[in-house]
């Protein structure tokens, strides 16, 4: 029991370090990403507003329902912090309320009957985004796979500038990892 205790007060006391850090964790200004990213969509597009930020890789669009961000995934929002800091990474790239650009690729849907796309704000790929800021991890589902190579890139740098959840350890435990319950 005593070292039940222990271990508890160690993860707390960890946990509060890293929310105690969340503002001052290193990541690049949206500004600096427009240029480097993908440049436009590659297939067409269809627009919805953002209704409600369900954790780090999902929203929910008035016209369309859930939209499960393509081509990347954030930790599960029972990894605190980790999984808010991605939630609100997302929530502050395509915020409630805001206009939306979705992209398709090969797969429309996911096993969950999420629509699956890449989402499009202001000439910025947000999927690609959180990747490149460090609240993502590159996730490759085959087919849907258009932009691998940019995401590719973009988790190499993330990773090498140690900027979003790559500079306090957000990526110890996987998110496949924590669902596969290899990790706390």
């Amino acid at each position: 029991m005593r070292i039940a205790v222990t271990l508890v007060s160690l993860l707390l006391a960890s946990a509060s370090a890293v929310l105690a850090q969340a503002d001052t964790i290193p990541t690049l200004p949206t500004e600096a990403l427009i240029d480097s990213g993908p440049p436009e969509p590659i297939r067409g597009t269809s627009v919805c507003t953002v209704q409600r930020i369900i954790d780090g890789d999902t929203i929910e669009c008035a016209e369309v329902g859930r939209v499960r961000l393509i081509g990347m995934d954030t930790p599960e929002l029972s990894q605190e912090p980790y999984g808010r800091l991605a939630g609100e990474a997302l929530a502050g790239l395509a915020p409630v309320g805001s206009r939306v650009e979705l992209e398709r690729d090969v797969e429309l849907r996911d096993r969950y009957d999420r629509m699956l796309a890449y989402v499009w704000i202001n000439g910025l790929q947000v999927n690609w985004a959180l990747v490149r800021q460090g609240w993502a991890l590159l996730a490759t589902y085959p087919p849907n796979v258009q932009y691998v190579d940019w995401y590719t890139k973009a988790q190499r740098r993330a990773r090498e500038d140690g900027v979003g959840l790559w500079a306090v350890g957000g990526f110890d435990c996987t998110p496949a990892d924590r669902r596969r319950g290899r990790c706390d």
